[in-house]
């Protein structure tokens, strides 16, 4: 053996690239005009590891859904409360609350 070892080249490992979010939304105008920033869903769909927010205009709300399957709701009021907004809506048709059982997304409030 000789006196002088030979260290191994230690390579840091590549860290997977973020994939954005898929977010579907034929109502982008309107959300531009409350003021509401799509990054908001980047933020939640990483951190609850959720694929796509489908934007159903009469709740004002997304349905979260992970792996093809729908598995929670968020409405923009929400989403804004979350990244410390004030609500930016009055919403008054409330989409079916998910059981707090079942629900994905954790909410201070709930």
């Amino acid at each position: 053996m000789s006196e002088v070892e030979e260290m191994e080249e230690v390579k840091p490992k590549k860290r997977a690239t973020k994939s954005k979010v898929e977010v579907i939304c034929s109502e982008t105008e309107y959300l531009k005009k409350i003021k509401f920033d799509m990054e908001w869903l980047q933020k939640i769909g990483t951190q609850y590891g959720i694929d796509r927010f489908e934007y159903i205009h009469k709740f004002r709300a997304f349905r979260c859904c992970k792996s093809g399957q729908h598995v929670d709701w968020v409405d923009v009021n929400d989403v804004a409360l979350l990244n410390g907004e004030r609500r930016l809506v009055q919403i008054l048709l409330k989409h079916q609350p998910v059981s707090p059982k079942r629900a994905v997304i954790n909410y201070p409030w709930r």
